[in-house]
């Protein structure tokens, strides 16, 4: 079972106290509390003047209370943060999280009905409607949902807030993968912050897709915390350091609302007689939805008073959201709404287990397997959609999110057209997916990158997940063996991002040709890699690199291994290229990758001491190719590359017989010859267009007496 340290509703099953207590709850908007504390000097003055504000503002409301109360309107942006997996939650996923927060602020919850006796006077109806956007900032058409492709949907922290809009005039949540504090949402408190909004994890958002009935709560909660409600036994971080067992904090705490009792916080759902905790004759409100307690379904009149204090608070800077004005500007007002076409956009999740398929991924798939098209499109929802697929089974489809499968190999051009009654666009992307066939029909294989031209390296593919300054890309400043290799530039930084200047967390990948190693008894796969770290302190170092294989073209991976820490660096902080100091990885392949529709991945995922990766001499193949291959220096082979005549000098050749193999990458033999000794300093010539070698790479193994070797050889014109 998937578990976060939640927030805000615990979502701990219904067990034992102990198994409560064994599983603390931390909040994050009370994590985010101490750290702005911790931050700005002057944080808690200004949080003071905010609540006699909002006190002073609840003292003149009950005198000037008279007929009807106005219901304020909230526009409302969703940003989703997401690289195009299971996290990039639909439309329909949002507009049900909507629905469930008017719902929750408006008391139409059936569930009302299992409000303890006690507490069914003072159930509230907030009288706060939300909307989705209408009008962006700039005034254009929006659905009030906005996508972000982004590594930050790995991080969630506040500094992943991306692109905000004016908190005056819309509340910005933003739904993403992960929290790294392990929290199921938070808020960042104080609207004087740029940061001001709501963070929440996809699967704690509505009740449908990612989400389910037990997690929908969680942004109701959320925006409590938005419009100033703190947790109902206060303000600490949610752990349960000597409290009692199933509850929250060690002393009855007070959220300064008048008609919540004093507790000590529930994370878990107790009966009305055994919620007399802090005082043996007052039940505590449990099910309150600032409470942990799984069982959260009102508000009281006590939070309806401070929540819609906090509307009018200047301090709180939520006096603008609900105005005539605003509502006109943002397009939520009956009148003020605008309508367009959709702007069409699409992508494809070639994963298996779809919708739980990692992220990220690389869109790569086999000839005739089943892949999804994601409808993505936005700035108006559509509501019909036309798909043509290159090669594609269908070849045209009508539905939102249509499966295929491809006949061919090779780069897929897929097109989308989204209409809705205001009109339609299109959009083409030669490069929706690529479909693997054998690229390399056997063993042995090797690659140095020489043969390539400027920085491109395909048929390698390197995959940009967050569209950063870093990437893998062919390099001729020198390698292992010749003068190119691949590089990853991990330590290049791009400071004109406010976001993450120096490429935290960003993930790189350089995906391998497809390999047919099958029918081989045995195989390795290796490479020579180079790298140096920033980082002066080893314990600060905490990039990796993961070698990862398919045996389904790219479709789903699995670990081979990881090298990290003093494995993953060989040149310290040295920085000079090309790499003075290189190293082998060697990794000896199981039973199940002797197969056709091979693929191997580096996975680069970087720190904020990040430093530059280089890759040469990859290999896959039977183990004494590699062993022998990279015995340095028994064999030399010259001019090379060559176009016709090169010559060999190999080491014991004077003294002994020497046996001269030329294989292409297939493993097939193109020549063998045996050559005696030849005494002094004699070389052994041979014409490549005599032998029959046509332009590509071969492999060169000499063999004697003294040893034996594998060198490259490459043909050109």
């Amino acid at each position: 079972m998937k578990r976060h340290v939640l927030a805000l509703l615990s979502l701990l099953s219904l067990g034992t106290l102990a198994t409560a207590q064994q599983q603390p709850v931390l909040c994050g908007t009370d994590l985010e509390r101490a750290r702005l504390i911790a931050e700005d000097p002057t944080y808690l003055e200004r949080e003071a003047a905010l609540a006699q504000e909002i006190h002073q503002l609840m003292l003149n409301s009950r005198v000037d209370r008279g007929g009807g109360e106005p219901t304020y309107m909230i526009p409302v942006v969703f940003h989703v943060l997401h690289l195009r997996g299971r996290e990039n939650i639909s439309n329909e996923q949002l507009l049900n999280a909507m629905d469930i927060l008017n719902r929750d602020y408006e008391k139409q919850n059936a569930d009302t009905s299992e409000v303890w006796p006690v507490f069914r006077p003072i159930i509230a109806d907030m009288d706060i409607e939300f909307r989705l956007a209408n009008r962006d900032p700039t005034g254009n058409c929006t659905t009030g949902i906005i996508r972000h492709q982004t590594i930050e949907t790995f991080r969630g922290e506040s500094t992943s807030k991306l692109r905000p809009w004016p908190r005056e005039k819309y509340m910005n949540v933003w739904v993403t993968d992960r929290i790294l504090s392990g929290a199921a949402g938070y808020y960042t408190p104080g609207g004087w912050s740029v940061l001001d909004g709501i963070m929440i994890l996809n699967d704690y958002t509505g009740s449908i897709g990612t989400s389910n009935e037990n997690s929908s709560r969680a942004l109701t909660h959320e925006v409590g915390h938005y419009l100033n409600l703190s947790h109902v036994w206060g303000s600490n971080n949610g752990v349960p350091e000597g409290a009692p067992p199933g509850h929250m904090t060690a002393e009855c705490g007070d959220d300064g609302v008048e008609d919540t009792p004093l507790t000590r916080g529930w994370n878990f759902c107790a009966n009305e007689a055994a919620s007399k905790n802090c005082d043996p004759n007052i039940a505590e409100n449990v099910q309150n939805y600032m409470e942990y307690s799984y069982c959260s379904v009102m508000f009281t009149e006590g939070q309806r008073e401070r929540a819609r204090a906090a509307l009018n608070a200047v301090g709180l800077q939520r006096n603008n959201l609900w105005t005539e004005e605003n509502l006109q500007e943002t397009g939520v007002a009956i009148g003020s709404e605008i309508y367009c076409a959709p702007d069409a956009d699409f992508y494809a999740q070639p994963g298996l287990n779809w919708p739980n398929v990692e992220v990220p991924f690389p869109p790569l798939a086999c000839t005739n397997i089943p892949i999804h098209f994601m409808d993505n499109s936005v700035r108006a929802f559509p509501t019909s959609w036309s798909w043509t697929f290159q090669d594609g089974t269908p070849s045209t489809s009508t539905q939102q999110n249509p499966t295929v499968q491809f006949s061919s190999s090779g780069w897929k051009t897929v097109t989308l057209t989204a209409t809705n009654a205001y009109g339609s666009t299109t959009k083409t992307d030669p490069y929706a997916v690529y479909i693997g066939a054998a690229d390399v029909s056997a063993t042995p294989y090797f690659e140095s990158f020489e043969t390539m031209t400027g920085t491109d390296l395909y048929p390698y593919l390197s995959m940009n997940y967050d569209n950063s300054v870093t990437a893998f890309q062919r390099f001729t400043g020198g390698g292992f063996t010749g003068n190119a290799c691949a590089k990853l530039n991990a330590a290049d930084q791009n400071p004109l991002d406010i976001i993450d200047p120096v490429n935290v967390g960003d993930y790189d990948e350089l995906v391998t040709p497809l390999f047919n190693l099958s029918g081989a008894p045995s195989a390795t796969f290796s490479f020579r890699y180079a790298y140096y770290t920033t980082a002066t302190d080893i314990d600060t170092v905490d990039e990796y690199l993961e070698i990862t294989s398919s045996t389904d073209c790219g479709r789903s991976w699995l670990l081979r291994g990881r090298l990290e820490g003093t494995a993953l660096i060989t040149n310290g902080n040295n920085t000079s290229e090309p790499p003075s100091e290189w190293k082998l990885k060697t990794y000896s392949l199981p039973g199940s990758l002797l197969a056709p529709n091979v693929r191997f991945r580096f996975r680069y995922v970087s720190s904020g001491f990040s430093g530059n990766l280089y890759i040469d001499d990859i290999w896959a193949g039977v183990p004494v190719g590699v062993e022998e291959f990279m015995t340095d220096g028994f064999i030399s082979v010259y001019p090379n590359p060559s176009n016709d005549r090169f010559t060999l000098q190999v080491i014991g050749m004077d003294a002994h017989a020497t046996e001269i193999t030329v294989t292409d990458l297939r493993g097939a033999v193109v020549h063998q010859g045996k050559y005696q000794p030849l005494g002094g300093d004699a070389n052994i010539e041979i014409s490549g267009r005599e032998i029959g070698l046509s332009e590509g790479m071969y492999m060169v193994r000499a063999s004697n007496k003294l040893g034996s070797s594998v060198q490259k050889l490459i043909m050109g014109r």
